[in-house]
């Protein structure tokens, strides 16, 4: 497992990592947050204004920003796959919702969208920098004990 890795301060060429990973594991642990609120307000499958595929999606969340972040200590290559797959569909699905209520309403709002786009942008750039420092401290650890 990847965890003691994470938390050995020793290893320093993981200080990015680390930091890059708290920012995930806040947004994620945000993101569980609001659904846990609406589930706790509004019931189980309770994003009634919409279809039921997204209602379902939204709802599901609640249990996958979790998951992120336990792959993501546990695990950092699946974690990171989960992480740009969550905000990669969920921005998407959230701006095709924002412009279809526009469309059908003429009211234009954006809510959290803009905080949750800044956030999948920083995954999305920061991502590849994760993937390549945590590739370099396996490739040493399993080359310095075969």
């Amino acid at each position: 497992m990847f965890y003691p890795s994470l938390f050995n301060l020793r290893i320093k060429e993981l200080h990015t990592v680390r930091l890059l990973f708290a920012v995930y594991i806040f947004g994620f642990a945000y993101g569980a947050r609001n659904h846990i609120v609406d589930i706790l307000a509004d019931g189980w499958l309770g994003y009634d204004f919409v279809p039921l595929p997204i209602n379902l999606y939204w709802t599901i969340l609640t249990f996958f920003d979790p998951l992120a972040i336990f792959l993501l200590l546990s695990f950092p290559f699946p974690g990171i796959i989960l992480s740009v797959l969550i905000m990669a569909s969920d921005i998407a699905i959230n701006t095709g919702v924002t412009v279809y209520f526009y469309y059908q309403t003429g009211i234009f709002s954006l809510g959290r969208l803009p905080l949750q786009i800044a956030f999948g942008v920083f995954v999305f750039i920061t991502t590849p920098i994760a993937w390549k420092r945590i590739r370099e401290i396996v490739k040493a650890r399993t080359a310095k004990y075969p």
